[in-house]
């Protein structure tokens, strides 16, 4: 039997790597580093944010098509909530998505507030991702010169959601199948029912 303060440095070593998992993956997929993004997934994960819905396996291919027609996008993810049950974990991590683009001849910056969910799994000793989820909070967007006014229809700004609602208003003109169903602070019941089933699946209750 391992000692109180070997299993405590077992299960610190576990969240440092998951982290790290974490970051390394958004990391990856904003430098272009597609090798290293795809092997922070297990081929059966499943991945679901505002533009995709599907495989880890079809995420990185995926992912390249989308950066070659809308170049800049990034990501910030900072450490986040960690928990592990043997060769299972979940975390929940703090985040952002950002870019600077042109919007009806105008320049802005946009900024979505969300923190980012997984599932983790250990298999051959090794941690990879099993699920993505992105978590909306807000987002925001402001002309890079605060004398001309967004170019933005507000009637139809204010049908979106509010946790992504200029997200959405940008995904919708770009032509993307932009899901209105997705995670958000403003559903607390739906996001509340949905940490339920990570709690479960963690403790194999699922």
């Amino acid at each position: 039997m391992p000692s109180s303060f070997e299993a405590r440095f077992a299960k610190m070593v576990d969240r440092e790597e998951i982290r790290d998992l974490v970051c390394k993956e958004r990391f990856a997929r904003d430098q272009g580093h597609w090798e290293v993004m795809a092997e922070c997934f297990h081929p059966d994960a499943h991945i679901r944010t505002s533009w995709y819905n599907g495989t880890g396996a079809d995420y990185v291919p995926a992912t390249q098509k989308l950066m070659a027609a809308v170049p800049g996008g990034k990501h910030w993810v900072f450490p986040g909530f960690v928990q592990v049950n043997g060769d299972r974990a979940t975390v929940e991590s703090p985040g952002m998505i950002f870019n600077r683009i042109v919007l009806e001849g105008v320049e802005v910056d946009y900024q979505v507030f969300c923190r980012y969910q997984s599932r983790v799994e250990r298999r051959e000793d090794v941690w990879r991702l099993m699920t993505f989820e992105v978590i909306f909070e807000r987002d925001i967007m402001r002309a890079m010169d605060p004398a001309i006014p967004l170019p933005i229809d507000p009637k139809l700004l204010a049908t979106y959601r509010p946790t992504y609602r200029f997200l959405a208003y940008l995904q919708d003109r770009r032509g993307f199948n932009l899901s209105h169903d997705l995670l958000g602070d403003d559903r607390p019941e739906a996001l509340a029912k949905f940490h339920e089933g990570e709690n479960a699946w963690l403790h194999e209750l699922a």
